[in-house]
């Protein structure tokens, strides 16, 4: 007797969860990175190689120093 799996196959096995298991967390901790911020400079780094990278890089002290200073140079308030 053969049940269906969620795993995309009839019959289960550990390694198929597992690999399972393991790429859903890896989906789940990107989501997470991209979304508290703690990727931009990963992000920074393959838009700048993809425009042919001639400008100089910025490390990552000062690509957070200038991330801060964009996010908080401007006023913010509504009045």
């Amino acid at each position: 007797m053969s049940h269906a799996s969620a795993f995309g196959g009839t019959n289960f096995s550990l390694s198929s969860f597992i690999r399972w298991t393991l790429r859903a967390m890896r989906f789940t901790w990107r989501g997470l990175r991209e979304w508290c911020g703690d990727a931009a400079y990963e992000r920074y780094l393959r838009s700048a190689r993809e425009r042919s990278g001639t400008h100089d890089l910025l490390s990552p002290t000062d690509f957070y120093v200038e991330q801060l200073d964009r996010r908080y140079s401007r006023p913010n308030r509504c009045c």
